[in-house]
């Protein structure tokens, strides 16, 4: 990386990838009777807000949002800069995290980026695409009479726990999948190598995914006003679906790791049954080359040379000589 490739602190600048997506906001305004659709979000509002910004390209946008809800600039920074590490941190007034969600669409594994701040009575995630694994949104707002009358941390909550259970899901396909791997290295003492490789990458990135929010959810549930105690219950069952989700990905890594030392071990020993089978086939030929070798010099007194029957007689020694080697290493189970 060279120096243009750097730039100076709170500079608004997108690094991902979709810099020809649009940036829109969703705006959804709900109170305790009703749930309002728009694309302007306001400052002061008596009803709750929960605003999705789509598309990050539109930098003005969203330091004007900023600006309005009093983000801090590094904040936004890390907004727009889309390779930051999943976290959860505390300021003054707001919580922020970055998410790299992951969810299943046609048994395909998605990775997507959400970044979320929470203020008292506002809710904001920013999204580089269409969030397809927030759709139950609208419906949820709309039927769930909790989600509009609880504060704002329940909504915090919700789209936590929503993000989780989409991890279970990818975690619980990956498990299905090295189901398969290892039904293939015991059956046929081997695997295909890509997906295996495919599916340790999936889990190294989930693990780095839950494991540092499971933490700082943690730490953050006892150093926080944002979230009320009323909600704290619900936040401990989500803490205890991070917690088994963490735990199930150690013990996938732990098996993918035996997997993988089993599948070099069945290579290592399909590869000395080879080079065993082939030095056997050697060592039978080897008597049989120093017959043929002694028998083909020009002697000038050899008198066998002179029997009619010599050349079957030769032929069959030599099949004798390769009978008895290859039957003494049956015997001895080396073939």
């Amino acid at each position: 990386m060279g120096l243009k490739d750097y730039f100076i602190p709170k500079s608004m600048i997108y690094t991902g990838n979709y810099q020809d997506i649009n940036t829109i906001f969703k705006v959804f305004q709900f109170n305790s009777e009703s749930v309002n659709l728009s694309n302007q979000y306001a400052v002061m509002h008596e009803d709750k807000q929960y605003i999705q910004v789509i598309g990050l390209t539109d930098t003005k946008s969203i330091e004007k949002l900023g600006a309005d809800l009093g983000i801090d600039a590094l904040v936004l920074e890390d907004i727009l800069n889309v390779h930051q590490r999943d976290k959860i941190e505390q300021y003054q007034n707001y919580i922020f995290g970055v998410f790299k969600v992951k969810y299943l669409k046609d048994k395909e594994i998605i990775d997507s980026y959400m970044s979320m701040i929470m203020f008292e009575n506002i809710l904001i995630t920013f999204h580089e695409t269409e969030p397809e694994y927030l759709n139950q949104i609208p419906e949820l707002l709309a039927k769930m009479k909790d989600l509009r009358t609880n504060s704002i941390d329940y909504m915090f909550y919700q789209i936590l726990d929503i993000v989780t259970d989409h991890m279970l899901d990818v975690n619980e396909y990956l498990e299905d999948e090295m189901s398969v791997i290892e039904e293939e290295i015991i059956e046929s003492k081997t695997s295909d190598q890509e997906s295996f490789y495919l599916i340790r990458k999936h889990l190294l990135k989930l693990k780095n995914s839950v494991t540092p929010i499971y933490e700082q959810l943690l730490e953050l549930m006892d150093n926080t006003h944002l979230i009320s105690k009323h909600n704290k219950p619900y936040y401990d069952d989500l803490l205890d679906h991070l917690r088994r989700l963490d735990i199930m990905l150690n013990q996938s890594r732990e098996l993918m790791r035996h997997l993988l030392d089993l599948n070099m071990n069945n290579q290592s020993n399909k590869m000395n049954k080879i080079m065993t089978t082939l030095t056997l086939f050697s060592a039978i030929f080897i008597p049989l080359s120093f017959l043929t070798g002694f028998f083909g010099m020009n002697f000038v007194h050899f008198g066998i040379l002179e029997y009619p029957q010599a050349v079957s007689l030769f032929v069959g020694f030599c099949l004798i000589v390769a009978g008895m080697m290859f039957y003494i290493f049956k015997r001895s189970k080396w073939l």
